[in-house]
């Protein structure tokens, strides 16, 4: 309706223009038609509606004088100059109204469906989960596979990987070690990080891993795989725009040199986009069983390998109902030892329909085509696909501090999941939670004495660092003090800033020449900081018996204390701050607490290693290893402000229950308060260039070299040009005028306010000699001489 009304309204107009000139008469127009008042205005006499551009005006108006010819030519250019501009709206405002192309369209011209198997996702390269959309995808082309089957996104292309025959295979598990996941063995192997735990937190690692330890078995695998394509992303495909619209946040932050702030913005990013960007993905279906069996039966027949990977086909295929040449009974004695040995049995149906007991193979593979999924993905960190190519909006040093900043936050997830420790289950110090062996598993145990922790607080600034501090600060109970005991040294663990900010309502009295005074309230945010230091005391050398303190364990908000699961200590332990967030266990009753007690073996973090562990050839400030002594084994107690706190207990304990989840970022803590900066020029200082951002569209740019000097004059000061100058002198006289002006006032106002006073003074009759020694004594006066008299 819109579209019809603006094209079909000017068709007059259009008529009027192409007449001959002699009929465009004065009569016609008049000058009010480029008068805008508003409707509620009533209109002069003589004005014109846009009706009188196609009706003649009334008589009255032939007797004006006519418009000259030029006149009327530039009436006709400007009439035609607006008609045009309603045409051209009118076709903007039709391309609006259609929708654009996208999947629906596209499903209701092809009438095909589209394949839902895509890369260029987000993926959680520890957990093995699909994340956020980081590369965009768009159907404006419709695009199809080769077969036509499916519509896919136009920044995509498929490869046909259809088979004919299903790739049926068995396998031996020894150890979770070894251990691949089904549907993203490839990104698993990527080797651009620290490859040894990808995967280590998925579900199906936490399975196996747990049965293989707990039941002491080894894991059998038979598995039937059907490729229909391989979806590869498009290498010129752009970033989605929810991530990208993240990324400039981040880079904004690090232009203005906020780097806590970047950081902990590229934590987030990691929380919620993962590890690794999908590049590629095979997209079919599969059918899994894993059993459990006994290591025993294993060692029994070693030389039977292949026969129990045929066994465990033969256990597989009567579930599917499945019937091969060659294939094993299941009534055999062999296969009825392999059943007996099995500790647990797990089927899984990867895309096609849902298994039941009873399916088919043929009824399973003929429900494929509709139900594909990924049973293999490939992919690269997510750090290689920030690029000045895929962010031309930003300076390329500033995509360079990205990357870098997204990297670290990445790799500071993998340090943050990495459980150091003994990997071999049959060693004595073997570490259940350890997915990363570090040589632990020989060695005996030494038993040392813990002679406590304090920690002192000093404050930087602002008004609340007192009340801060004493929130911080902890005293060592063996001494008393900020100290440790004569038989123990003092070993700083950290050292960080903590800041609290405040706001409250500030108000004061605010006057303009000592005259007009009001009343002035703001919000005052009050931003306080201090440092704290935290310690803890180690044994020098052999100290006395008894002489310590036991260790009960510890625990934060965030993690619960392993001898008592709960966030507490045993009974008869006492709490000690550590950190801000830590609270350490510890009791000096030997006789009925030893019972709660493990042996300790130190603290260590990322900025302090550990005495007890070792010398090492390091610096003066930082003298120890940063690992555990033999035969203990390292657990986490804290992150803090993204540095890892360890602590080390006797190895084989603090194993039990089940494997820990993965620990998510964010781990840097947000600054209280952000500086105001606003960075306008970007150097690369390697002579590539230098990029200036436009005052009004914000945008960053290729700054020339007259922009460089002006910007850097802008910033750091310059001489005040002629004009300047003058406009600065008359603001200067104008303010020196006016404040002239109010004083001769005020002074005017003063004296005749004192007339004023003398006239009525003069005017005044006189009064008696008590009257008038009233008046001059004042009130109080004449107060208490009424009480003498009563």
């Amino acid at each position: 309706m819109i579209s019809r009304h603006l094209f079909s309204a000017p068709r007059p107009v259009f008529s009027a223009l192409l007449s001959p000139l002699p009929r465009f008469t004065s009569s016609h127009f008049s000058f009010p038609l480029v008068n805008s008042a508003s409707p509620q205005e009533e209109e002069p006499p003589g004005s014109c509606t846009p009706d009188c551009l196609i009706s003649p005006a009334p008589s009255s108006a032939a007797r004006r004088p006519p418009l000259s010819s030029a006149m009327v030519w530039v009436l006709r250019v400007a009439v035609l100059t607006w008609t045009l501009a309603a045409v051209s709206r009118g076709a903007e405002l039709s391309q609006e109204l259609l929708p654009s192309s996208g999947i629906q369209d596209c499903k209701k011209n092809l009438k095909v469906p589209s394949l839902e198997v895509l890369p260029g996702g987000g993926w959680d390269n520890l957990r093995n989960l699909d994340m956020g959309r980081v590369i965009n995808l768009g159907y404006s082309l419709c695009k199809t596979t080769e077969d036509g089957s499916y519509i896919i996104p136009d920044e995509v292309f498929t490869i046909p990987r259809k088979h004919s025959n299903l790739d049926i295979n068995s396998e031996i598990i020894e150890s979770w070690k070894n251990y691949q996941s089904v549907t993203s063995s490839s990104i698993n192997l990527e080797l651009s990080l620290f490859s040894a735990i990808n995967g280590k937190f998925s579900q199906a690692f936490h399975q196996t891993k747990t049965h293989q330890v707990q039941d002491r078995a080894f894991t059998t695998r038979v598995q039937v795989r059907n490729l229909v394509y391989t979806v590869k992303i498009d290498p010129g495909a752009v970033l989605d725009k929810s991530f990208k619209k993240q990324l400039m946040v981040i880079a904004s932050h690090l232009e203005n040199n906020q780097t806590r702030m970047a950081d902990f913005l590229s934590e987030v990013l990691v929380l919620n986009y993962g590890t690794h960007t999908i590049t590629s993905v095979d997209a079919g279906a599969s059918l899994v069983q894993e059993d459990q069996i006994k290591t025993t039966f294993l060692k029994d027949s070693w030389g039977m390998r292949n026969t129990i990977t045929a066994s465990a086909g033969v256990a597989f295929h009567s579930i599917i109902n499945m019937k091969t040449e060659g294939s094993l009974d299941t009534s055999s004695s062999f296969t009825k030892q392999y059943v007996e040995n099995r500790t647990n049995s797990r089927v899984e149906s990867v895309g096609g329909i849902p298994f039941y007991p009873g399916i088919t193979l043929k009824t399973w593979q003929e429900g494929i085509s509709n139900q594909l999924v990924a049973i293999d993905r490939s992919g690269l960190p997510l750090y290689f696909f920030i690029s000045p190519s895929t962010l031309p909006e930003l300076p390329t040093p500033t995509v360079k501090k990205l990357a870098k900043r997204l990297e670290a936050a990445i790799r500071r997830y993998y340090t943050f999941n990495t459980y150091p420790g003994c990997t071999d289950a049959t060693s004595p110090n073997f570490n259940f939670h350890a997915n990363a062996d570090d040589g632990s598993c020989e060695g005996t145990m030494t038993n040392f004495t813990f002679g406590g922790v304090f920690q002192k607080c000093v404050g930087l600034s602002g008004p609340d660092a007192g009340a801060l501090c004493h929130t911080l600060e902890q005293k060592n109970p063996l001494t008393g003090d900020f100290s440790c005991p004569s038989a123990y040294i003092p070993v700083l663990l950290g050292a960080q800033e903590r800041e609290e900010g405040h706001s409250h309502l500030e108000c004061h009295k605010k006057c303009t020449l000592g005259i007009f005074c009001h009343r002035v309230c703001q919000d005052v945010f009050w931003l306080s900081r201090v440092q704290f230091s935290a310690y803890w005391c180690a044994a020098r050398g052999t100290v006395p018996p008894d002489s310590g303190y036991l260790f009960g364990g510890l625990f934060s908000s965030h993690s619960a204390n392993p001898l008592t699961g709960a966030q507490s200590c045993p009974s008869g332990y006492l709490q000690l701050k550590l950190f801000d967030d830590l609270r350490v266990c510890v009791s000096q009753d030997y006789e009925s607490s030893i019972q709660y007690s493990v042996p300790f073996g130190g603290f260590f973090s990322c900025q302090a290693g550990n005495p007890l562990g070792g010398q090492h050839r390091g610096t003066p400030e930082d003298p120890y290893v940063k690992r555990c002594p033999s035969g203990f084994s390292q657990h986490l107690a804290l992150i803090s402000d993204s540095c890892q706190v360890n602590y080390c207990v006797q190895a084989g304990i603090f194993t039990g229950g089940s494997l820990p989840p993965a620990r998510l970022p964010p781990f840097t803590r947000p600054p209280a308060s952000l500086p105001a900066t606003d960075t306008v020029l970007v150097s690369s200082g390697d002579g590539e260039g230098a990029w200036v951002r436009d005052g009004q569209s914000r945008l960053w740019r290729p700054a020339q070299p007259a922009e460089i000097q002006h910007t850097a004059e802008m910033v750091m000061g310059r001489r005040l040009t002629g004009g300047e100058v003058a406009g600065v002198t008359a603001a200067v006289v104008v303010g020196l005028a006016t404040l002239l002006a109010m004083v001769s006032y005020g002074r005017w106002r003063y004296r005749m306010r004192g007339y004023r006073e003398m006239k009525e003074r003069d005017s005044t009759p006189v009064g008696s000699p008590e009257d008038s020694t009233v008046v001059s004594m004042g009130e109080g006066y004449q107060q208490e001489a009424e009480g003498l008299t009563a």
